[in-house]
């Protein structure tokens, strides 16, 4: 993973009281960014495979795991997010609209 500023894509996770934010974070205060869209969504496609992973095992409960929906990735230079879907399991990007 990379960590470098004003530059890359961030995965962000849609929050009640803060929406949209990165909750990654390298260690420090400083957020993960990733080199490529491709990177970051392989990082997602990780995690989404280890929550099913838990609840197939039992150790999450179905209703514990995460909604692909609260999920984007935004690219910081042209500041497109990308809106996300699971197809079979797999995270896969469907549309990309542009914040101000």
């Amino acid at each position: 993973m990379s960590t470098i500023t004003n530059s890359g894509y961030e995965i962000l996770q849609y929050s009640l009281c803060e929406g949209w934010i990165n909750n990654l974070y390298d260690g420090s205060d400083s957020p993960y960014v990733f080199t490529s869209i491709e990177e970051a969504i392989a990082e997602l496609q990780g995690e989404f495979d280890d929550w099913q992973t838990e609840i197939e095992a039992g150790e999450r409960d179905e209703e514990d795991g995460y909604d692909i929906s609260t999920f984007q990735i935004v690219c910081n230079k042209t500041r497109v997010a990308y809106e996300l879907d699971l197809v079979a399991g797999k995270v896969v990007v469907i549309s990309g609209i542009t914040n101000n």
